[in-house]
């Protein structure tokens, strides 16, 4: 006997799956296998700048001064900085845009959760810069992994 009902089982499935579907319309930017390359090679070495300067930061300024703050933003660095370095290194070695699509994923929802808490940290400005150039990264990725990405590049382009 399963633990839930066939039309829960159903449900969650359904709602799992619609999370991974494109909207209607959406496409990719065409899949550029050395250029997908070479920007997670400079968002790695971007990661790991970030990495550096946040430890360079005077701690009382990063997140609220509580110590929890501090050890979560650190710890954010260091997971971006393994994450963005293990994207790059499948790209490096040949794997496309399936294959590294999840290792993507991953990577954007710690390069969210970072932006939050970053914003709420009073960050010094080589900190600052070393933020901004990871962002400005993930922008120029962002196309090739997420459609929802692309069509807002548009649609800043054409207004």
């Amino acid at each position: 006997m399963a633990l839930f009902p066939k039309r829960v089982r159903l449900g969650v499935a359904m709602f799992v799956a619609a999370l991974f579907t494109q909207p209607a319309g959406a496409e990719l930017a065409t899949w550029d296998q050395t250029r997908v390359t070479e920007i997670a090679q400079q968002l790695a070495k971007a990661c790991d700048a970030w990495r550096l300067a946040l430890r360079e930061q005077p701690s009382e300024q990063i997140g609220s001064g509580d110590a929890f703050d501090e050890f979560g933003l650190l710890q954010k660095a260091q997971v971006l900085h393994e994450q963005s370095g293990a994207l790059a290194g499948h790209l490096a070695e040949g794997k496309g845009h399936d294959e590294t699509r999840d290792l993507y994923r991953a990577l954007r929802e710690v390069v969210d959760d970072t932006d939050v808490q970053a914003q709420q940290a009073e960050l010094e400005e080589p900190t600052l810069d070393a933020w901004a150039q990871v962002a400005d990264l993930m922008r120029q990725i962002a196309p090739y992994y997420d459609p929802t990405a692309l069509d807002e590049s548009k649609q800043g382009a054409g207004g």
